[in-house]
């Protein structure tokens, strides 16, 4: 009797740490409802793209996508396992950004969580990372 007592609180105990530990949390809808190209980290806005003071950067080849201010004071650079075509595609990607300290990177699985003509809004939603950022093809 206390063998399948201690098994029962075994398996509860399993399966509540299993389900708290959802392995990847939705995109942020602040990020996803927007329009603006951005780096978002932790729920928290890194960069916005500004078309007048920002340019934008597309290598095909290393499947790299740039953005910076004029000064190239302020940066982020996305590189994908693959270009994004469509909604609900999965790859890997390092987004290296620049910080007041110097740099930070993060690398993970990123999902196209939304997609408009040659723009597309890249959501990691690792609990650790939870990064969202836009890419654009440039042709």
């Amino acid at each position: 009797m206390k063998r399948i007592a201690s098994l029962t609180a075994i398996l509860m105990a399993m399966v509540l740490f299993i389900a708290s530990c959802s392995r990847t949390l939705e995109p942020d809808s602040t990020f996803i409802s927007g329009s603006d190209i951005q780096l978002k980290v932790s729920g928290r806005v890194i960069y916005t793209y500004d078309p007048l003071t920002w340019q934008l950067g597309y290598n095909p080849t290393n499947r790299e996508f740039r953005a910076s201010d004029d000064a190239m004071k302020n940066w982020f650079f996305v590189t994908c396992s693959a270009v994004p075509s469509s909604v609900g595609q999965k790859m890997d990607a390092t987004v290296t950004w620049s910080s007041g300290s110097g740099t930070q990177s993060v690398k993970g699985k990123f999902e196209v969580a939304k997609a408009e003509q040659d723009t597309y809004w890249l959501w990691c939603g690792d609990k650790k990372i939870q990064t969202g950022v836009t890419v654009c093809i440039l042709r």
